[in-house]
């Protein structure tokens, strides 16, 4: 969906027809080597997120009892784009509740405190990528927390999911509804292109100007699996 207003970043998904059904698994691609400041980043991004889900009954200034990057939990989600049915599976980072106790998921991010230089990307790209995240897996908040350069919180934003697109509308950036045509295209090109019992990669690389669809030669085991017990 990113792809449609992005147009610099390379991603790669396979794309498997079983029984009528398109199966869409995303393809990590190697990463280049992260400088020590990265891996900073990376590690304050696994703090925060540490330290928002923290028992409220620490001490305070108590230190964050234990930060692991390899801990997620999934939701299973079903939803609808256009007339496509989807069944997607989704990393969440944590959840809220309101006063009756209903429970709702909530986005965490992270970022370097804004000024004028670094306010028009983070709107135009870093906004961008959370809405659509939080926005295909229904979750309705999302909790910004904002950093010094050497990793101090310096404070919190809580964005209503919805808001998002309002905010960067008056300003052009983007628009919603133009990322939700332009992946309700893709998937009826891809539904009415791949063939049944055959597998493909389909990606976006440099130089970046088209989609690509190619021939792969093999199936995840894991969809293989699911599809021999239907």
């Amino acid at each position: 969906m990113a792809t449609a207003y992005i147009r610099h970043e390379p991603w790669e998904m396979g794309v498997h027809k079983r029984n009528g059904v398109v199966y869409l698994d995303v393809h990590k691609l190697p990463e280049r080597p992260q400088s020590d400041f990265e891996r900073r980043r990376c590690y304050w991004g696994y703090c925060f997120e540490s330290l928002a889900t923290e028992d409220p009954r620490r001490t305070d200034g108590e230190g964050i009892h234990h930060v692991d990057a390899n801990v997620e939990y999934c939701s299973v989600i079903k939803t609808k784009l256009g007339a496509h049915r989807i069944l997607m599976g989704a990393e969440m980072d944590c959840c809220d509740s309101t006063d009756d106790g209903r429970r709702f998921y909530v986005e965490l991010k992270t970022n370097r405190e804004l000024d004028y230089q670094t306010e028009e990307r983070y709107e135009r790209e870093k906004l961008l990528k959370v809405w659509i995240q939080s926005f295909l897996a229904g979750v309705p908040y999302i909790v910004i927390g904002f950093r010094d350069d050497r990793g101090k919180l310096v404070r919190t934003e809580r964005l209503r999911t919805k808001d998002i697109t309002q905010r960067v509308k008056m300003k052009n950036y983007w628009q919603g509804g133009v990322c939700l045509a332009f992946a309700d295209e893709v998937l009826c090109w891809l539904y009415g292109t791949v063939k049944e019992n055959e597998d493909y990669i389909l990606q976006f690389a440099h130089p970046f100007t088209r989609l690509e669809l190619l021939q792969a030669q093999s199936c995840p085991e894991e969809i293989t699996n699911h599809v021999a017990q239907l």
